[in-house]
């Protein structure tokens, strides 16, 4: 009894050792417009299906509905990993990227790792938390 009581106790000190670490992202977006109408959604996508404009494919999404010049969301616990991230301002809170007749986004976008305006790229958009709390910033392109 004593030798199933201390196996028992090792397999619960070898399962913690095993639990996945965590950490804290917060995301701040730079709007160099300033505009504040509209909610901003901000999605971690851990694969490429989806990204970086289905928020339903996000592994993880966030919404600030009272946007200003210093908007920000902090996703909590979010297991160590590389995430691509995208954003943007819903204008008219319909919880999608409205796009133009040629496909281009009319409601400002952006994403992790973005310098100018184009199709993102999900292997260049990743950032990997692998610390406890960490920070990323993202400007709107449009």
């Amino acid at each position: 009894m004593k030798k199933l009581a201390l196996l028992g106790a090792m397999l619960c000190f070898q399962l913690a050792g095993m639990a996945q670490e965590k950490g804290d992202l917060t995301v701040f977006i730079k709007d160099k417009k300033k505009r504040t109408q509209g909610t901003a959604n901000i999605m971690l996508f851990k694969t490429a299906d989806g990204f970086p404009a289905e928020p339903a494919k996000a592994a993880y999404r966030g919404q600030i509905k009272n946007v200003t010049e210093r908007t920000f969301h902090t996703f909590k616990d979010i297991p160590y990993g590389k995430y691509a991230v995208a954003v943007f301002l819903d204008k008219n809170k319909n919880w999608k990227v409205d796009r133009n007749l040629i496909g281009m986004p009319k409601e400002p976008v952006g994403a992790a790792n973005m310098t100018k305006l184009g199709k993102p790229r999900f292997t260049k958009c990743q950032i990997e938390i692998k610390e406890s709390d960490q920070e990323v910033t993202i400007k709107y392109m449009n």
